[in-house]
């Protein structure tokens, strides 16, 4: 099972969104950390309740960001999030019942689309709300 680690060349310059990639990250390595030591059920659903939570609040802050902005890529960059939750919510059903290998799924899934979804989706958006934020007077 690979880290998931976050790394300074993920940062999108927008410190906001870049401390919440850093929460994700930490909670993806907690997850991670649980499931290599076999940790009880009842530990694995508590850090997944917490990723899950902190994922949804995330997406619904980028998205809130784009709809003030009126970023122009936003149906595509909410699509995005809302195909992750389907995946995550699909995975956390079989844990839920007890599924410990979608748990290592759940990490594979999270490790390689957070580092395209941040590589190319959110430097997008943080370019913009940058430049956005430079052309305000103030």
């Amino acid at each position: 099972m690979r880290k998931i680690q976050w790394t300074d060349a993920q940062a999108v310059h927008v410190p906001e969104v870049d401390e919440e990639h850093q929460a994700l990250f930490r909670l993806c390595d907690d997850l991670r950390r649980a499931v290599a030591r076999q940790a009880a059920p009842r530990e694995l659903q508590s850090i997944l309740d917490q990723l899950i939570t902190h994922t949804a609040g995330h997406f619904a802050h980028e998205e809130r960001e784009m709809r003030a902005a009126g970023y122009a890529h936003y149906a595509w960059h909410r699509r995005q999030h809302r195909t992750a939750l389907a995946q995550v919510a699909r995975l956390d059903r079989r844990i839920r019942r007890g599924d410990r290998g979608a748990a290592s799924e759940l990490l594979e899934f999270l490790g390689g689309w957070l580092n395209d979804h941040i590589g190319i989706a959110d430097r997008m958006l943080g370019a913009f709300l940058r430049n956005r934020r430079r052309a305000q007077p103030g």
